[in-house]
């Protein structure tokens, strides 16, 4: 298992959220883009001197030219609250061979172990079904808190309708702390309810991230049976389906739109977004597709 296995550990050491548009008050060591300071390790711009800035950052070379008082400015750095939420509905456990939940678990453990290890706040928050609407940790921070992930993590189970919208929007109207929400998903609701989710996250003024997380059987179910009786673990309903030739190209072709819109609705509201499957191993996930779209990025 990856997540025992040191080796990854180390690679997730190597690894920092990337935030575009998030702010926080306290020092840290997330660079914030096209915001300044007076000090730190990546040079951003120049200003004109003011009396009171550090004489260490004048750039003389500058002087010399332009005879001109020029002061070096960077990169800005804060700790930034990271709040990773995960769908506990009980489409994410279904169907059961594709590990869909565990997956998106894992997924969680490396996001807390690469947020807590940047020296940035974390809180994870479980969606579930009214009357309560969500579970979460108390805010997190620093690495040593890390281990306080796995026994909460490890007490959740799928089940329940999916209530994005009533779930998020209960949660976020108890913290204090905006920030980046990363929300994890398979999503497979109906797009009013995704849609008002995370419209309202944006509208509190979070910066998004929407991951899909789907199952190898949802992606390709003619690899689990041919014909046979389907339940819906949310609605609690069955039908017998044939998987026909034609059967199979209806269904791939509603999965596409689906996913599409999804994905087309993150990209208007700058939303970063990706999907994944369950079957690809959690390293890949993490170092390789999370990195390929920007979620997460060199130290």
């Amino acid at each position: 298992m990856s997540l025992t296995d040191p080796a990854f550990f180390k690679q997730l050491d190597r690894l920092r959220m990337r935030v575009r548009a998030a702010r926080g008050h306290r020092p840290g060591e997330t660079p914030i883009p096209r915001t300044s300071q007076a000090w730190g390790v990546e040079f951003e711009s120049y200003k004109d001197y003011s009396p009171g800035d550090d004489f260490r950052y004048l750039d003389w070379n500058a002087a010399g030219r332009l005879d001109q008082l020029l002061v070096k400015t960077f990169t800005a750095e804060r700790e930034i609250p990271f709040h990773v939420i995960l769908d506990t509905s009980a489409s994410m456990g279904a169907p059961a061979r594709d590990e869909k939940f565990t997956h998106a678990v894992d997924l969680v453990t490396a996001l807390s172990y690469i947020v807590l290890s940047s020296n940035n706040t974390l809180r994870i928050a479980a969606l579930s079904a009214p009357p309560r609407p969500f579970l979460a940790t108390p805010f997190l921070r620093h690495r040593n808190r890390f281990l306080r992930v796995s026994p909460f993590l490890e007490a959740l189970t799928p089940s329940g309708k999916t209530y994005l919208r009533e779930s998020v929007q209960s949660y976020i109207r108890q913290t204090k702390e905006p920030g980046v929400v990363v929300l994890i998903s398979d999503f497979l609701t109906r797009p009013t309810q995704y849609e008002a989710a995370l419209l309202f996250l944006i509208a509190r003024g979070y910066e998004v991230k929407a991951i899909q997380v789907l199952g190898e059987s949802e992606l390709r179910p003619e690899r689990l049976f041919r014909r046979g009786k389907l339940y819906d673990v949310e609605e609690q309903t069955e039908r017998w389906v044939t998987l026909s030739r034609a059967n199979l190209e209806k269904y791939h072709h509603a999965l596409a739109v689906h996913c599409d819109a999804l994905q087309q609705f993150c990209h208007k509201h700058r939303v970063l977004y990706t999907r994944l499957s369950s079957a690809q191993p959690i390293t890949e996930t993490v170092t390789e597709a999370l990195a390929q779209v920007g979620l997460v990025t060199l130290h």
